[in-house]
């Protein structure tokens, strides 16, 4: 035999050698089946979704985008999911197209993988199952004409297909603050009928499926609270329970809560049903660290989801004289070299209510010579209470960033945490304290504003002209 013969012989040889030796492996012991289901989280991600402003008026809800807010705050303050890692979409935000863009395309399937963690939150309309010739149930979109549901609206069954298929990761929890009854204004429903069958919903190993309510049943936004009943139980028990408690625990307080409050208020039942049937090994924990945390996605600029008009040529040249020139639109992280605040006249169009609704509009109350530090804050009050954090970054000198480690959105996350109750402080609740160099130092009493018992101080500092907050502390 040849020897180019004799080596192809043994090569064959030792690839049968070799098929026989994997047919015969033992197979796993239920020690190694239970490392490998029970791997640990290596990242989370998640999509909140909320929807109470429609293209369509008559289905506006109250609650539904503050209940996704509220939910996201969570995520990101106790839940030790990173702010990049989680979408935030509302009311206009959360077309159709959008949200399944993220699920299924430009977002989710990019950045999970499967050992991460994967939270779907959605609130906003159901459709019950006789709204449509087939039977389907419907998530309703900030879009959705309930005329013709099967275009324009999500159904519930392909949601959860699309995450199966699409979505890499291996734990997929899915809350649905959504209902198929109606009846009601408060209730989140389009007609009398059921709501989500969680079991039906639940697809593949790995997947939790947690509804507001039974799918006989409605869906209440709450009377004495600004959210659904569902929800602000849901956000209450995680807070309670703590980071490292299973969701098991938390359904059950949650479920308990929620029937009574919805008995005490409608006198009707709303029961809230859990979907554990393919979840594999040990119980889910929401709040727990993942152990390889990975950088996410960069942001986009919200226009480049949009067609743009073409760039003539005549915009880069210089503008008449006594005319004044279009400052360019800020990222959301300052790029100042001394990252000193800007006035949002000279980053963004100034067309929010909070920057013309004090002190005569525009940049006033924090111009020192239009203003006094007192006014400054009142107007910073406000627009923190609006959320609106961007313009709110800006009242920030360089000392404060320095402890969010100059990310706005590390900012967003701790003052998002506060709930204000009202933005005018009378005068009696400020006074003016004795501060070093050329800083002021304010001394707010907080109970009309959040409904903290105490007082805060602001070291403010006078910069080019513009007020600054340096620093914030309890005394």
């Amino acid at each position: 035999m040849k020897r180019k013969e004799l080596l192809t012989l043994r090569k064959r040889l030792a690839w049968i050698l070799a098929c026989v030796a994997v047919v015969a492996q033992p197979p796993l012991s239920a020690q190694e089946e239970t490392a490998i289901v029970n791997k640990p989280v290596t990242d989370k991600w998640a999509v909140v979704v909320g929807v109470s402003k429609f293209a369509n008026p008559a289905l506006n809800l109250r609650y539904p985008a503050k209940d996704a807010q509220d939910f996201y705050n969570y995520l990101i303050t106790r839940g030790n999911f990173k702010p990049d890692h989680v979408k935030l979409l509302l009311n206009e935000k959360a077309t159709r197209e959008r949200i399944l863009d993220v699920l299924g395309d430009s977002w989710l399937p990019r950045v999970a993988l499967p050992d991460d963690l994967v939270v779907i939150f959605i609130s906003s309309h159901g459709s019950a199952s006789d709204s449509d010739i087939c039977g389907v149930n419907y998530v309703v979109a900030h879009d959705t004409n309930p005329d013709k549901l099967f275009t324009t609206g999500i159904a519930m069954k392909s949601l959860a297909g699309t995450i199966k298929d699409r979505v890499h990761a291996e734990r997929v929890l899915v809350v649905l603050d959504t209902c198929h009854a109606g009846g009601a204004s408060e209730s989140k429903g389009l007609t009398r009928a059921a709501n989500a069958d969680a079991l039906a919903l639940a697809q593949g190993t790995g997947q939790m499926v947690v509804c507001s309510s039974d799918k006989n049943q409605v869906s209440w936004e709450g009377k004495s609270i600004p959210n659904s009943v569902f929800t602000r139980s849901l956000i209450d028990a995680f807070q309670e329970k703590g980071a490292s408690v299973p969701i098991s625990q938390v359904f059950n307080t949650v479920k308990e809560r929620v029937q009574e409050q919805v008995v005490r208020e409608r006198g009707v039942l709303q029961t809230p049903i859990v979907e554990t049937s393919k979840w594999s090994g040990k119980e889910l924990v929401l709040g727990c660290e993942p152990i390889r945390p990975r950088p996410g996605l960069p942001e986009l600029p919200e226009e480049t989801q949009k067609p743009q008009p073409a760039v003539v040529a005549s915009a880069t040249l210089p503008a008449p004289r006594n005319q004044p020139v279009a400052a360019p639109t800020k990222s959301f992280a300052s790029d100042r070299p001394d990252n000193q605040p800007q006035s949002s006249a000279q980053t963004r169009p100034v067309t929010t209510s909070a920057s013309t609704s004090v002190s005569g509009g525009g940049d006033s109350p924090r111009r020192v010579a239009k203003s006094s530090a007192i006014d400054f804050l009142r107007y910073h009050f406000r627009i923190v209470g609006e959320k609106l954090y961007l313009d709110a970054w800006d009242d920030l000198g360089r000392n404060y960033r320095a402890k969010f480690k100059n990310d706005p959105r590390a900012y967003q996350a701790s003052v998002s945490r506060h709930r204000w109750l009202d933005y005018n402080a009378s005068d009696s609740d400020f006074s003016i304290l004795p501060g070093p160099g050329q800083t002021i130092k304010v001394r707010v009493r907080m109970n009309r504003l959040t409904g903290f018992n105490g007082y805060w101080v602001y070291t403010i500092s006078t910069f080019g002209g513009l007020y600054a907050i340096e620093d914030v502390t309890v005394g």
